[in-house]
């Protein structure tokens, strides 16, 4: 979208104020933001559950662990819902290994949500066939991904806190502020 209102603003107007962006940015060594997960709603396809069996997804959300590469997934088994955990092997963050080792061939068939009471839900409506729930990460796993040449996932980091909107404004009229 930005990129369209700037270009448009290029074509008639020539360069100005929409050839530049407004960014935050944070050294994520000093402030060590929250890297929350998005979680997976697998909408259609196979699901093979693996993984002991738990209580509900209060265990699941209480075991899952970026470090140990457990996460866990919710099917209905017999109309049942059945929620699970399971270990993966490699190395951190839990969402790549996810995505190697058991949603290789499932990328079109994900919607992602941060609430895991949403993707739990879903799945109990049948609107899916199973849910996955991953750990929170840190931003030292993501750039040890980074410098190791390779790429996360769709939709794997959910950075928090997001900045409150409006906290700066700037006007986008040529013409600059009216009195």
């Amino acid at each position: 979208m930005a990129l369209r209102y700037r270009d448009e603003m290029r074509a008639s107007h020539g360069a100005g104020p929409w050839d530049r962006v407004m960014v935050l940015v944070a050294d994520a060594a000093v402030q060590e933001p929250p890297v929350l997960p998005f979680h997976r709603i697998q909408t259609s396809g196979p699901f093979e559950p693996v993984g002991t069996r738990v209580r509900d997804l209060g265990e699941i959300l209480e075991t899952v662990s970026d470090e140990r590469l457990v996460y866990g997934s919710m099917s209905l088994e017999d109309g049942i819902p059945v929620h699970r955990v399971a270990e993966l092997s490699g190395t951190p963050p839990a969402v790549s290994a996810l995505h190697e080792q058991v949603l290789r061939s499932a990328d079109e068939k994900l919607r992602y949500t941060p609430d895991a009471v949403e993707a739990d839900d879903a799945v109990r409506a049948r609107e899916a066939v199973a849910a996955y729930f991953l750990p929170p990460t840190d931003a030292t796993r993501i750039r040890d991904v980074i410098d190791r040449g390779e790429r996360l996932p769709q939709k794997s980091t959910f950075f928090w806190p997001k900045p409150r909107t409006g906290l700066v404004m700037r006007p986008l009229d040529l013409d600059g502020p009216t009195a």
